[in-house]
């Protein structure tokens, strides 16, 4: 499975850098760099509050998309 950061194309559609974001969202620099280089492994439930709200977004699923291969869910019973 890997997670993929939609924050770059989100940013590009509104012109902004992430020094600009970071202010704009009360993130800090790390935590927006990380998410924009798709180097993390957990967001919490404030940056994605602030971020969704940012960017008008209505799902998680507007910031990142999980990309399952074969082997992540053999075996997985829901």
């Amino acid at each position: 499975m890997k997670v993929i950061t939609k924050l770059p194309e989100l940013m590009e559609q509104v012109g902004i850098d992430q020094k600009t974001l970071s202010a704009r969202t009360g993130l800090s620099p790390t935590t927006v760099g990380k998410i924009y280089r798709g180097h993390f492994d957990r967001i919490d439930n404030h940056t994605v509050t602030q971020l969704c709200k940012y960017f008008g977004l209505k799902t998680i699923a507007d910031l990142v998309e999980i990309d399952w291969e074969p082997d992540d869910v053999e075996g997985v019973q829901i």
